[in-house]
């Protein structure tokens, strides 16, 4: 997947990364990843609640490193709607060519589109409230119009960035779209290679 990304996506995908405080300096991203450590710390920097950082020990066995995945899989990444083919972990843990950035690049959607909800029933809420407040008694008739103008402006402005908001989301639906496409076609590819090579025996 990540030989289909053009090298800017991929420029784009590495200055995301470097924007990111981790524990190690990066130096061989393939390597970097491999353990599942610093793939939750990025998870940690954006969702510090959802991420113990203790559950995810540096490793060198590739049992460790797959226990480590396995947990930000199972208490992370399914949270996030981004939970991870078991094909792509393995991937990721041998340091596969391209593992890494697939991983990433599929991390970094998914997180968005779940900040964008979060962030469009955060307005959506706040519309909600200041509904209820435009239609509740004022003390007086001067301050019930200031009360309702203020109301009717915050009202456009909140309606304004939920649109805005699922813009983002739809942009990012259709790239998840296309990764998954994307991903199925790899793996339909894999699949005929194996065939081809079981039959060859």
């Amino acid at each position: 997947m990540a030989a289909m990304m053009d090298d800017d996506e991929l420029q784009r995908l590495y200055a995301w990364v470097d924007e990111i405080p981790l524990s190690r300096p990066k130096r061989n991203i393939a390597r970097d990843f491999a353990d599942g450590v610093l793939a939750a710390e990025v998870c940690h920097h954006y969702f510090p609640r959802l991420v113990d950082l203790h559950n995810y020990p540096p490793a060198n066995s590739m049992r460790q490193k797959l226990y480590n995945w396995d947990t930000l899989n199972a208490r992370v990444l399914r949270k996030l709607d981004a939970a991870l083919p078991r094909a792509d972990v393995e991937a990721v843990c041998q340091c596969a060519p391209g593992a890494v950035e697939r991983v990433l690049n599929t991390l970094q959607l998914k997180m968005a589109r779940y900040r964008a909800n979060q962030q469009r029933r955060k307005e959506a809420k706040a519309t909600t409230q200041a509904n209820n407040e435009a239609v509740a008694p004022p003390p007086a008739k001067a301050k019930a119009s200031l009360q309702a103008d203020v109301d009717q402006e915050l009202l456009v402005e909140k309606e304004q960035e939920i649109h805005d908001l699922r813009e983002t989301v739809d942009i990012l639906e259709q790239k998840i779209a296309k990764l998954e496409q994307l991903v199925r076609l790899k793996d339909a590819k894999i699949q005929k290679l194996k065939d081809a090579a079981a039959g060859r025996r």
